[in-house]
């Protein structure tokens, strides 16, 4: 029987044996290119919309600057 929904590409899998620091990692990738694509959206005409954007966008650069500093050797101060 066929399936109805295909496997995750490699890339989006997450298996045993991956180490704590690429998982990190990985997550400073991803959280980067989401970043990216969010600035990149046209400027939201509804206040309501626009809120949310800005604070998903807000919750995002936090969450990069926890990963850096999880990421760092010793403690860090990071700006968001």
């Amino acid at each position: 029987m066929k399936k109805l929904v295909p496997d995750p590409p490699p890339v989006l899998c997450v298996g045993p044996g991956l180490s704590h620091e690429e998982s990190i990692r990985r997550a400073a990738e991803h959280l980067n290119k989401a970043i990216t694509a969010a600035s990149l959206i046209p400027e939201i005409e509804e206040t309501r919309h626009q809120a949310l954007m800005i604070n998903a966008l807000l919750d995002m650069k936090i969450s990069k600057a926890l990963l850096t500093v999880a990421m760092s050797e010793s403690p860090v101060t990071v700006p968001v």
